[in-house]
């Protein structure tokens, strides 16, 4: 699968990737679709040839140095460095950037001029209904801020959230 136009993408979607010249020693490789994870032991970057080799922690009889692309992605596990692992006191804050999804059930209460037919403004069910069909008629007036109104969220969860790693 090709990721650009010069980078060789042998990452698996759904799992943190980076360029191989953005690999350091310790972060992990997970192979057969993670049921297996090489870690990197070194990394050599051949700037003449574009290639990277990653000397990897696998069997002393499998295979040698592994040369890729340096553009190259890969899924990669990087580990939590000994200082940073939960121990029950106060961490270190750090900064990083999050993939987050949140769902939000939300109210909206504002008001806004539309054209009705005028024996639906009289029935308040088929006001309702003429505009539930209609959507178009006052949609563009939802501001979704609450500016123009008033907004309240009536139930947010957190979905999925994810630290992004730099590639």
């Amino acid at each position: 699968m090709q990721h650009g136009t010069n980078n060789l993408d042998y990452s698996v979607a759904g799992e943190p990737c980076a360029s191989v010249a953005d690999l350091r020693p310790g972060d992990q490789i997970p192979v057969l679709g993670g049921a297996a994870l090489l870690s990197v032991l070194d990394i050599s970057h051949d700037p003449d040839t574009g290639a990277t080799s990653l000397h990897i922690d696998a069997a002393p009889s499998g295979p040698g140095p592994f040369l890729l692309p340096t553009a190259s992605m890969v899924n990669v596990r990087r580990p939590e460095p000994e200082q940073a692992k939960h121990t029950g006191e106060d961490d270190e804050e750090v900064t990083v950037t999050v993939s987050l999804a949140v769902t939000e059930q939300v109210t909206y209460e504002f008001e806004t001029e539309v054209q009705i037919p005028a024996g639906v403004a009289g029935d308040a069910d088929a006001l309702h209904e003429y505009l539930a069909d209609d959507e178009e008629l006052w949609l563009d007036s939802l501001d979704p801020s609450g500016a123009n109104g008033y907004l309240s969220v009536n139930e947010r969860s957190l979905d999925t959230a994810e630290v992004v790693l730099a590639a």
